[in-house]
């Protein structure tokens, strides 16, 4: 079961709202009522928080680590839809339409949360329009982002493929180094290919091909872009 971390982290919750683009755009009072009344919990690595098909009771808000965002068939297959790291949100969409979880989460790495109640959000919402038109914003964005993907799937080779989430890593997580710039988030070719939805055997080759080009390096679950603009170019091929 997740764990409630130390008082000392409401905090570092409280400064990292106040910076995120979009919660700093509620007022002070409610970023510190959010904070209050939230529950901070921690989960180690491959720990769930939530499962497909339960309910859900809270908005949850990455304070330090990364989640795992996934979706799993009864064969067993798995598809990863996104890594959500420090300021980013996870079951918004639930939370608005009063429906069950539609994805699996679980840490990527030792994670802390803040647990912001449903009531308590669902509240702030309702009291300040602003916020709920850049809500609607964000959801906006985020149904381009899915049909991005599904047009991605239909009609981009599996190179073209692999390119263009190299270049979505490298935006989120991206460190510049003298090499190249460089994927912060550990991600084995196994977890790669889980967001490509592909075997890790056909994924590997691409991957083996992009470094052979040196394109790119891989070493002990990182990645290095050594080319951004060759990945540009396959992508647009």
């Amino acid at each position: 079961m997740p764990k409630t971390v130390r008082p000392t982290y409401r905090p570092l919750a409280r400064a990292l709202l106040g910076r995120d683009p979009w919660f700093s755009h509620f007022d002070g009072a409610t970023l510190d009522r959010f904070v209050k009344e939230g529950d901070l919990r921690q989960l180690a690595s491959g720990e769930v928080l939530c499962r497909r098909g339960e309910a859900i009771g809270s908005l949850c808000v990455v304070i330090e680590g990364v989640l795992d965002v996934s979706h799993s068939a009864e064969s067993g297959k798995r598809h990863v839809w996104s890594y959500l790291g420090p300021g980013q949100v996870m079951n918004l969409i639930p939370i608005l339409d009063d429906q069950l979880s539609i994805h699996d989460v679980c840490a990527h790495g030792d994670s802390t949360l803040l647990l912001i109640p449903k009531e308590s959000f669902l509240a702030a919402v309702t009291g300040q329009p602003d916020i709920a038109r850049l809500l609607l914003r964000l959801l906006c964005l985020r149904s381009r982002v899915l049909y991005e993907h599904a047009a991605d799937n239909a009609l981009l080779s599996l190179r073209a493929r692999c390119a263009r989430m190299l270049l979505s890593l490298m935006a989120v997580h991206g460190l510049p180094r003298p090499s190249g710039v460089a994927i912060s988030l550990k991600l084995s070719q196994d977890e790669f290919a889980d967001m490509l939805g592909r075997t890790r055997q056909s994924v590997n080759r691409e991957l083996k091909q992009l470094e052979r080009e040196n394109i790119i390096s891989m070493s002990y679950s990182h990645f290095v872009v050594r080319d951004e603009q060759a990945l540009s170019a396959i992508v647009g091929e």
